[in-house]
């Protein structure tokens, strides 16, 4: 009816494992004072966010962390930002991308989060810049609009996961291997608001911060398929060197846990045409406390939390016996799925129903739902109720299995 509002009939369903959600997180901070008092004793809550396909420019996570903030109540944030120009470890002249950081705190200074906002664009740039011709009026004038809509979407993404698969995979990977490594080896104090021609390397206090503070992964589409990789050769890097300092840190990795949350989630489609991943099937050798091989994990449990929308053609749940079958079982994932309608349903006269692909595949930051599914979880006692009432909740409990 005109003047009034359309309801909102978008379904959520979430399955498989309870979400602690971020705001646990926070409250690991009470009890130690103003947050603007130097105390590395402190634990900051690093929130680190990689984009997926297409062009990105910085800022591109300003809805995702202003959607956050409102949502934990953070409405302080710092006067400027800090920025990371990332270089490669071993070619200083190799640009890798830029890390921005942004810091957000509550009125009463007590509780804060840092979010690192990574842009890896630059990388594979010139892909799509070679296919530009085809946005000249020359070609796009012979298309139907809506058409040219999607083929501009086509040409801006795609050549992100083929650069991905071929020449550019190892560049995109060392840009979040050094994201995930600031994050974990320094403080929003250390940094100053330039840091420019430094890689993050092995060193005094490389990874120094992994268990005094807690990260947090988002990434969208392609990213999540980056950060696996880039977690797993992170691992991989430590075990191959045998010392007390490295040895000191992956055990400390061994008994973290990282909440994953993977907007758009591409895992099962880019993991067609890999190679297998060198051990599957066993997480109960590996995970739990009681686990035989214990000592040979990567982490303690990488919480994985698969959002997707049905009617995005780009992202895809991960059930759990594609996870057993293809994920790495020295990661000790724990799965959750929320399948959530992001683009409202429309009826198309009589033809059907239609719901905007594009739409689908990157509105996450907006929709109230995600946010405080990722702010408060579900499956505990600090659920939103926005969450309880518009998402359907199925639990997956292992022990059914016996």
């Amino acid at each position: 009816m005109q003047g009034s509002e359309r309801q909102d009939v978008r379904k959520c369903w979430v399955e498989g494992a309870s979400i602690d959600g971020v705001a646990p997180l926070l409250e690991r901070q009470r009890g130690f004072g103003d947050v603007r008092a130097v105390n590395p004793e402190r634990p900051e809550l690093s929130v680190i966010y990689i984009h997926g396909m297409g062009t990105h420019v910085p800022g591109h996570g300003a809805l995702l962390v202003e959607g956050l903030a409102e949502t934990l109540r953070l409405n302080v944030r710092s006067k400027r930002g800090k920025r990371v120009e990332l270089v490669s470890p071993t070619d200083p002249s190799q640009m890798l991308g830029e890390l921005n950081l942004l810091r957000l705190t509550n009125e009463q200074r007590s509780l804060d989060l840092v979010f690192y906002e990574l842009t890896w664009t630059e990388i594979t740039r010139p892909i799509r810049d070679s296919l530009a011709f085809d946005e000249s009026s020359k070609f796009s004038s012979r298309r139907a609009s809506i058409n040219q809509a999607i083929r501009g979407f086509t040409n801006d993404t795609l050549p992100d996961p083929l650069s991905f698969a071929g020449n550019k995979g190892e560049l995109i990977r060392g840009a979040v291997a050094q994201a995930l490594c600031w994050s974990m080896s320094t403080t929003w104090n250390d940094l100053p608001e330039l840091t420019t021609g430094i890689a993050c390397v092995p060193g005094e206090q490389y990874l120094s911060r992994i268990n005094v503070d807690s990260h947090v992964l988002f990434t969208h589409s392609l990213g999540s398929r980056v950060v696996i990789d880039s977690l797993q050769d992170l691992a991989g890097r430590l075990a191959a060197i045998d010392s007390p300092a490295y040895r000191k840190v992956r055990e400390q990795l061994q008994q973290k846990i990282f909440p994953f949350f993977m907007l758009s989630n591409q895992l099962p489609l880019l993991e067609a045409g890999q190679d297998p991943q060198k051990i599957t099937g066993q997480v109960q050798a590996f995970c739990g406390e009681t686990a035989p091989r214990a000592s040979e994990r990567f982490f303690k449990r990488v919480d994985l939390v698969a959002f997707s929308d049905p009617n995005d053609m780009f992202s895809f749940p991960v059930p759990q016996a594609w996870a057993d079958e293809h994920l790495d079982s020295r990661l000790c994932a724990r799965i959750t799925n929320v399948s959530i309608n992001i683009a409202h349903v429309i009826s198309l006269f009589g033809l059907g129903q239609f719901a905007d692909p594009v739409r689908a595949h990157s509105g996450y930051a907006e929709d109230e739902r995600v946010r405080n599914l990722i702010a408060h979880g579900v499956g505990n006692s600090r659920v939103a109720p926005i969450v309880k009432e518009r998402c359907t909740w199925t639990e997956a409990d292992a022990s059914l299995m016996r």
